[in-house]
């Protein structure tokens, strides 16, 4: 008898966020493994003909409410996944945070009904709120929402989550060792692939959410600088979000802002770039993130430069895959910029060792040995194997 296996996210396919992709390859990892598997999702529109894909009542909480909305929309979803994890019959499930207190609470329902949960850790809460100024963490919330997150974790079967700064992180609230395993989100294989057609123009590329902890002021900035300079570069940048306005304003003749793109239609466009970027704003959030954007510069072929330097900018550096900087930095980067630009075949080179390591990276491989591993850990934790 297979094993059946609930997974509870806030997006899946065909919505365009990063964690709808992850866990949709997640859930299809699972199926060809020879679990049943059962998606339950606040994705209206999810469906696929091969998973059995059910709809929450209440949506996710959105990120452009008010703290107060987003509260209360986390409360009421969190209510939902509790009583449905707590009268499920499924004998594992897999648990996706953020939303963070709707997550704890799913994961409060497993434990009380005994059923082993997998925590998908995809940010860094409370943190984020601490980060923010919205908590403090020497507050009673603050300390109450860090003693719920170490339980989650602690009660868990198995912790996943998307960069090693924060694996590192787990395991020392937790004060363990390789407590938390590393799962990257990787990129969409059957949709990122190099092109070789590209725009005659040097092309820079930026897409994905504008909020935040993304940096529009400095693709400005250099932007600028390079038209100054006369130079013969074009800057795309795709993606919307709280810190789009100055896009949306006068810019410079050099910047493209094409907004909101339609997901599929995304690859296409940053596969004819020559140069991904990711600036992000120079604060802890930042400096411990990986974002996706960079995996699916990789996934096309692209090199990749990195704002501020992190553990994605130490990964692409290691890799060869491109650069990192400091954000206020905007000489270096500049600088680099021009030299790429004044001679291809620097680019070329990092280009083409991109390609040759860029099928590690995958969302369909990254999800087959995170597959393998639940299956090691469950296969010691009952005597009912898969």
């Amino acid at each position: 008898m297979a094993v059946n296996i609930g997974i509870f996210c806030d997006a899946f396919r065909p919505e365009n966020k990063a964690v709808a992709i992850r866990l949709y390859y997640l859930a299809e990892a699972f199926q060809k493994k020879g679990f049943n598997v059962v998606v339950q999702t606040s994705t209206r529109n999810a469906s696929d003909s091969k998973l059995n894909v059910r709809h929450n009542i209440f949506n996710a909480p959105s990120n452009e409410g008010s703290n107060l909305a987003r509260l209360l929309g986390e409360v009421l979803l969190g209510t939902e996944m509790f009583f449905r994890v707590l009268f499920s019959r499924y004998d594992l499930v897999l648990i996706s945070s953020p939303p963070f207190v709707a997550s704890c609470m799913g994961s409060w329902a497993a434990k009380i009904r005994g059923t082993p949960y997998i925590f998908d850790v995809r940010d860094e809460y409370p943190e984020v709120f601490i980060s923010a100024g919205l908590i403090s963490e020497k507050s009673m919330i603050g300390r109450m929402l860090l003693l719920i997150e170490k339980l989650a974790y602690r009660n868990a079967l198995i912790v996943t989550t998307v960069t090693e700064g924060i694996c590192k992180r787990i395991d020392e609230k937790l004060k363990t060792q390789n407590r938390a395993v590393l799962l990257r989100n990787g990129f969409d294989g059957d949709l990122f692939m190099p092109s070789a057609e590209k725009e005659k123009m040097f092309s820079i590329i930026f897409h994905g959410n504008i909020g935040k902890f993304q940096d529009p002021e400095l693709i400005l900035k250099i932007a600028r600088k390079a038209h100054a300079e006369n130079l013969a570069i074009q800057f795309n940048v795709i993606g919307w979000g709280n810190n789009d306005d100055m896009l949306k304003k006068e810019i410079p003749p050099n910047v493209r802002y094409l907004g909101k793109v339609d997901y599929n239609k995304i690859p296409a466009l940053i596969s004819k770039a020559h140069l991904g970027i990711s600036f992000r704003s120079d604060d802890l959030i930042s400096k411990n993130s990986f974002p996706v954007k960079i995996y699916e510069y990789i996934g096309v072929g692209l090199p990749v430069m990195v704002t501020p330097r992190s553990e994605a900018g130490d990964f692409v550096e290691k890799n060869q895959m491109g650069f990192q900087f400091d954000p206020d930095d905007m000489d270096g980067i500049f600088n680099k910029i021009q030299s790429l630009h004044a001679d291809h075949s620097k680019l070329s080179v990092l280009a083409q060792h991109v390609v040759s390591i860029r099928s590690d990276f995958s969302r369909q491989s990254l999800s087959e040995k995170f597959v393998n591993h639940v299956v090691a850990q469950w296969n010691q934790l009952s005597p009912r194997k898969v």
